[in-house]
């Protein structure tokens, strides 16, 4: 019931950052001006914060366009392809299992982007409902797409290989740091699980980067405001990313030009959405303006799904601090075209 609880007011939230924004988008458009021009700011300590025209480029979902999302597999291939794909950041998404093992997904069931319906005779799969074990069975590239072509559909018992069955935050973190070549990732991890498992999902989360000394590396984030909430109390120490509620605020604060020093923001970054992922720019969260005024208050804007070239363009020399892509091989010409990042 408590569970039950935290989700609905978790929603309602949700529902009132909605209706905060309602305003927003019908009375004060902002189409951006293109001749603004994108401000330096010295002082700034946040690391996030990139050099002009030099945006960190972070895999979404590990990369998920070009393999199976959140697999080992897909994590490989970045490591594989490295000089290619040019990727700074690993971006992923995690959950707690019901026996409380940290798993890579997405949505809150397996039904999306595995057999789970099939293997479990029902649909709505969810992961907290599953132990690790369980989870396991499944073929997380069951309906990964690739020009048309599903190339690990119907693998089913031994015939599926390791990379990808469902994998822990352990064994991807493990694996990079084996693998990397001496590589420095940065890693975005968002906390998925809601109320209580939400909760649980940041301890676990925490007690892996910590046992790894890998604190100053990470930065974590939630939609959720009350997973939120908890992460900054608990766990000042590692950055993080605004919540719904936060993003909002900030948004208004921007919009009206007040000091949004007055609130005392405890997050390093805000991950927002751009173009084709905000509703084609119904309301457009990119401008100079907005990034300048970002960086003036010390915080890191980096921007989600980014998949056009065009779009990233755009962001790139509206001075984006990081591009999260589906396909990091085209973000990384684009913004190499600049002549900063090697």
């Amino acid at each position: 019931m408590k569970a039950v609880f935290l989700t609905v007011k978790n929603i309602l939230h949700g529902v009132v950052a909605a209706l905060m924004l309602i305003p927003i988008i019908l009375t004060m458009g902002d189409a951006g001006n293109p001749d603004t021009e994108v401000e330096a700011y010295p002082g700034a300590t946040n690391q996030y914060i990139s050099e002009h025209l030099n945006p960190d480029i972070a895999a979404h979902r590990s990369g998920g366009g070009i393999a199976p999302q959140n697999t080992l597999m897909a994590f490989e291939n970045i490591i594989a392809n490295a000089d290619a794909l040019g990727v700074d950041t690993l971006e992923f998404d995690v959950q707690i299992t019901k026996d409380g093992e940290l798993v890579l997904i997405h949505d809150l069931t397996y039904d999306a982007v595995s057999n789970a319906a099939e293997a479990f005779g029902r649909s709505n799969v969810f992961v907290s409902s599953l132990t690790l074990s369980q989870a396991k069975a499944l073929n997380m590239g069951e309906n990964f797409s690739l020009d048309g072509e599903y190339p690990y559909r119907g693998l089913r018992g031994d015939d599926i290989p390791y990379n990808l069955r469902v994998v822990t935050c352990d064994e991807v973190i493990d694996y990079v740091e084996a693998n990397c070549g001496g590589r420095q990732y940065r890693y975005v991890i968002e906390i998925k699980s809601i109320g209580a498992n939400g909760r649980k999902a940041a301890d676990k989360l925490y007690s892996i980067i910590a046992e790894r000394n890998m604190q100053h590396r990470v930065m974590w984030s939630t939609f959720a405001p009350i997973t939120s909430g908890y992460m900054q109390r608990e766990y000042p120490e590692i950055a993080r990313s605004a919540d719904a509620i936060e993003a909002v605020q900030f948004y208004f604060y921007y919009r009206m030009n007040w000091d949004l020093q007055d609130v005392k923001p405890s997050y390093e970054t805000l991950q927002i959405p751009y173009g084709e992922s905000a509703f084609d720019n119904l309301i457009n969260l990119g401008t100079r303006e907005m990034l300048n005024y970002a960086h003036k208050n010390n915080i890191a804007v980096q921007y989600w799904t980014i998949n056009s070239e065009e779009e990233i363009r755009t962001l790139t020399e509206n001075g984006a601090d990081c591009i999260l892509t589906d396909y990091p091989e085209t973000a990384y010409e684009a913004v190499k075209s600049y002549g900063i990042k090697k």
